[in-house]
């Protein structure tokens, strides 16, 4: 419980300068840091990368017992392994007007022709507080199943090209127990949904 933990004994810390060097789809920031480091005081350079929150649902049929994730190449992946393709839980931006719930709701139906029912909201934590402000929705959403289901597969206009793929949770559990197979918001979502429903995962 965070009224457990003790007193921070960092030393304090003042933005003596920021400027902004890129500032397109994503904001990058030069940030310098006026603190002191063991004692010392110091001039703390850092980049910071701002493109908004990010919102992420797990879609889950508990009568089937199934998840809808989906698949796609990511320019990020593809320029560390060569391959780039990603097996992730829905997500995207908060857009403007937006909050978390309403993104991951259109994002179902625009990346997987889905519509979601009950959303249970699991936290809104960092993405990586070293260099992104971004911070994530994560939800556990289950599937209206008397909707009817649309196409998915992304907007053109987005140039997406989205692959939606439907599993079982016994196989979504052997993937994220493989380490590898999962990017963290959805291995993350999968661990949290396997705690809550255990016996989907039988």
């Amino acid at each position: 419980m965070a009224d457990q933990l003790a007193d921070s004994r960092l030393p304090p810390v003042s933005i003596k300068e920021r400027r902004t060097v890129y500032d397109g789809w994503l904001t990058l920031e030069v940030a310098v840091l006026e603190t002191t480091v063991h004692g010392e005081p110091r001039l703390v350079r850092r980049e910071v990368h701002d493109h908004g929150d990010g919102a992420a649902v797990l879609v889950y049929d508990s009568v089937r017992r199934t998840a809808v994730l989906v698949r796609q190449v990511r320019a990020a992946a593809l320029l560390a392994d060569g391959r780039g393709i990603t097996l992730e839980a829905i997500a995207g931006i908060v857009d403007d007007g937006e909050n978390g719930e309403t993104t991951v709701r259109r994002e179902a139906w625009e990346e997987a022709g889905c519509v979601v029912g009950k959303l249970e909201f699991l936290g809104r934590p960092y993405a990586s507080p070293g260099s992104l402000t971004e911070r994530v929705w994560l939800y556990l959403g289950e599937i209206d199943a008397t909707a009817p289901r649309g196409k998915g597969g992304g907007l053109a206009e987005e140039n997406e090209e989205i692959e939606v793929v439907e599993l079982p949770l016994s196989a979504l559990a052997d993937l994220a127990d493989g380490g590898e197979a999962l990017d963290l918001k959805t291995r993350l979502l999968v661990e949290a949904l396997r705690r809550r429903r255990p016996e989907l995962f039988a």
